[in-house]
Parts: structure tokens; sequence; C-alpha cells
């Protein structure tokens, strides 16, 4: 019985350390904007420049 008293102990210790680091993550802006990130991935680098050139050589040999 008494290791069941040990650990709710430590898991309370456990979640209160998960809620400290989740709101000091909220405070700092971490979930501030959610929505760039996953367009970022949408956008191009830059459009100015052409796609490069890929020559591709036949190596085989007729007979």
């Amino acid at each position: 019985m008494a290791i069941i008293m040990y650990l709710a102990i430590f898991m309370l210790i456990i979640g209160g350390a998960f809620l400290i680091i989740f709101l000091f993550a909220v405070k700092n802006g971490q979930f501030e904007d959610l929505k760039t990130p996953a367009h970022k991935i949408l956008l191009d680098d830059s459009v100015d420049e052409p796609p490069p050139k890929v020559e591709i050589k036949n190596t085989e040999k007729k007979v």
C-alpha cells in the first residue's frame, strides 16, 4: 500500500513539473503563431533563379 502512496506523490510532482514547463512556454510566446510555420513549406525560397539543368548521358553501348 505504501508503494501506491509513493507513486501518487511522484506522479503529482511530475505533473506539476510539466504544468510549470507548459505555463513557462505559454508566457514566452511559444504558441503565439501556429499557422505560419505550416505555410512556410509552401513558399518558394527564390522565384528569380531558374531550376538547374541536369544532363543525362547515355552510357549504353550498341553492338
